[in-house]
């Protein structure tokens, strides 16, 4: 898919959630210790920021995490999803993670561009996208594995999620069936004021968007939701910064 996208030096990618296997309790069954170096390698060649959905061996146990690689070919930023998926017990099979990740990308104006990257059930805390907006988040990239009978709550929570952070969402979804599970698809790139610049159908594409980041900026400096945030509301949350 990236071959046949064209040029894409210099753009964001975002895969699915476990883009490599799909969603599984199995974890052991579907980690070889080579996703990152798969992430690597295609950044590298296309010359794109790309993240990468999979599962990784964290002592005894996995997590459910994306990495994102950078054109050098070098992972710059990883999340491990925090919000596991307790309707199917993925938190027996998988730890949590406990922070937020921002990520900043070198960009075509004077600022670099902060990214935060989530998964899937992430998208349903918003207390989780707050803590990463008011630490200079401005797109947000969520991957997911969401299933068709959900759909329409999770375009409308992204849409939420773009307007209350004031922020652009990416958000990848799979395709596909399963013997228990349907996947609609329906990728979605959101602007910062909720407007959905692009919608993906429930077969697999290539979905692109360009965004311009100085109108973000401009629309947090006019519309200052972000800096009337109450802080001691939210309670604490560890923020790393890639």
């Amino acid at each position: 898919m990236l071959q046949r996208a064209g040029n894409v030096r210099g753009a964001l990618v975002v895969l699915p959630e476990m883009a490599e296997s799909g969603f599984t309790n199995n974890p052991a069954l579907v980690v070889d210790g080579k996703s990152e170096l798969f992430a690597c390698a295609q950044s590298k060649k296309y010359g794109c920021y790309l993240q990468h959905g999979f599962a990784q061996a964290r002592g005894d146990s996995f997590v459910n995490m994306v990495a994102i690689a950078c054109p050098q070919g070098n992972v710059i930023a990883r999340y491990e999803k925090t919000y596991l998926f307790s309707p199917t017990s993925e938190h027996a099979h998988y730890q949590a993670g406990d922070s937020v990740t921002v990520a900043r990308l070198a960009d075509n104006s004077s600022k670099s561009l902060s990214v935060a990257p989530m998964i899937c059930y992430d998208l349903r805390f918003p207390e989780l996208w707050r803590h990463a907006a008011l630490a200079g988040a401005e797109l947000f990239t969520l991957s997911t594995c969401w299933p068709a009978p959900r759909a329409d709550h999770r375009r409308a929570l992204c849409i939420a999620r773009a307007i209350e952070n004031q922020a652009v969402v990416v958000a990848c979804n799979r395709v596909g069936n399963e013997p228990n599970t349907s996947y609609a698809g329906e990728s979605l790139i959101i602007s910062h004021t909720g407007q959905v610049l692009a919608v993906a159908g429930e077969k697999s594409e290539i979905l692109t968007a360009t965004i311009d980041m100085k109108e973000v900026r401009a629309w947090r400096a006019k519309f200052p939701a972000l800096r009337d945030t109450r802080r001691a509301l939210l309670g604490h949350c560890t923020i790393k910064n890639c």
